[in-house]
């Protein structure tokens, strides 16, 4: 009886252990200031163990901000590597491959005109224009063409000076050749001058003679394109205007409007004071015309002069013609990254029109370089990846770039001609992943 007394005894006791551990575990966290929140109800916040008022949960013992983070072992790294820097696949592989490759540059342009061929005709004397002979811009004209009579008080003396050595001192050769040269340098042609001789009688009007063939506009006429290359279109026009540029000796029937800022008269009128040197006509020889190409910064390299070059017209459907590079311009445009190439263009027989749109190719042989197909380089924007196999799983590598030809991508640095990479890279990555390239040999 004795013993099943003490056997209880002790049972209660068992029973009565884990209250009392309880109890000192809430003592100590009590006078260690614990507080105690409901995970559902952060709002609610206690000093001692109990249940939400909303919820009815149990209080959980909030961690101190300057408690330890739970250490993981070193042997559990392997687990911890970012799931997007190694993928397993069984898609098919291929390796870079060193060779040359056959590429184009394509290039978008405009025809403009030769700044070579433009003349300026000014007054070699003053005067009044009597009688204008020209009537508007890009009228064409021919070499020997009248353009305008003036009367010049400068001009009559010369005249008269002559006229008085044939009257006076016919037997003084050097006097006489000396009034003729200085009617030729005021413009007077050998006919003129001739027909003074013949007739002794000097002109108070003086005919002025093109001494260019072309078109004739006022200086004021900026005879190129304003259009940007890549977006200038064709102007057009009617009447007899200016024609195509093969009508510069001919008067073709195709014809183009001047510039829309572009005044249609000439600043000279009939019964006007012209100084001498004063800029009064432009001829402009359109027989030969530029194209004007832009090219990127990067395919500049690729032409010098000499280059052959394909022409085709974007209005004119079919039509090419072969040129070569004239000049590739040494310097850049301001807030431009593309160079400027010129071709020589002969307009003359040809419909070309200043300001028509048109597209450059020219075809070249790279330098011996590692290729990939484009498909085997993602595209990231701030860097290109393909993906490197090794051990048997797909790892993002960051590779360079450089030309593109076709469907072929230079690459220029990150892989080697014995690596094995992705033929499809995109094929490894959803639409909305973000490839982490880092250093993955550890």
């Amino acid at each position: 009886m004795k013993k099943n007394w003490k056997n209880r005894l002790i049972g209660l006791l068992i029973l009565l252990l884990p209250f009392c551990f309880t109890a000192c575990k809430k003592e100590r966290e009590e006078a260690n200031g614990m507080e105690y929140t409901c995970p559902m109800h952060p709002q609610i916040v206690q000093d001692k163990p109990g249940s939400c008022p909303i919820c009815g949960m149990d209080l959980v013992a909030k961690q101190p901000a300057d408690a330890p983070a739970p250490t993981v072992p070193a042997g559990l790294d392997y687990l911890l590597q970012p799931a997007d820097q190694a993928v397993v696949s069984s898609i098919q592989t291929i390796k870079p491959v060193q060779k040359q490759v056959e590429n184009e540059i394509t290039m978008s342009g405009v025809v403009t005109y030769d700044t070579r061929r433009q003349y300026t005709i000014p007054a070699r004397f003053g005067g009044r224009i009597e009688k204008l002979y020209v009537q508007f811009n890009y009228q064409p004209v021919r070499k020997g063409q009248k353009l305008y009579d003036i009367y010049s008080p400068e001009l009559v003396t010369a005249q008269k000076e002559l006229l008085y050595l044939l009257k006076n001192d016919p037997g003084n050769a050097a006097l006489i050749a000396g009034a003729r040269q200085k009617l030729r340098l005021l413009g007077a042609t050998e006919g003129q001058i001739s027909q003074l001789a013949r007739t002794r009688r000097e002109s108070y009007t003086f005919s002025v003679y093109s001494p260019y063939t072309g078109y004739v506009l006022d200086p004021a006429v900026t005879a190129s394109p304003t259009a940007a290359p890549v977006t200038a279109s064709p102007a057009t026009g009617g009447g007899d205007g200016m024609g195509g540029m093969g009508g510069a000796s001919g008067g073709a029937s195709s014809t183009t409007a001047a510039p829309a800022s572009a005044p249609q008269g000439f600043a000279i009128r009939e019964g006007m004071y012209v100084t001498t040197g004063q800029a009064l006509l432009k001829v402009i020889d359109a027989s030969q015309v530029w194209a004007q190409f832009n090219v990127a910064s990067n395919a500049a390299g690729q032409l010098k002069k000499g280059t052959p070059i394909t022409i085709s017209f974007n209005q004119i459907p079919g039509k090419t013609m072969q040129s070569s590079v004239h000049l590739v311009e040494p310097v850049y445009g301001e807030g431009q990254n593309f160079a400027q190439v010129r071709v020589l263009l002969p307009a003359q027989g040809n419909s070309i029109l200043i300001g028509q749109v048109i597209t450059g190719k020219v075809a070249y042989s790279t330098g011996s370089a590692l290729w990939v197909p484009k498909d085997a380089v993602l595209d990231l924007g701030n860097q290109s990846v393909a993906f490197l196999k090794a051990d048997g799983v797909f790892k993002p590598t960051a590779v360079q770039v450089g030309q593109r030809a076709g469907e072929q991508v230079e690459i220029v640095s990150g892989l080697k001609a014995n690596d094995v990479i992705a033929a499809n890279a995109q094929f490894l990555v959803d639409s909305e992943s973000f490839i982490k390239v880092a250093d993955t040999s550890r």
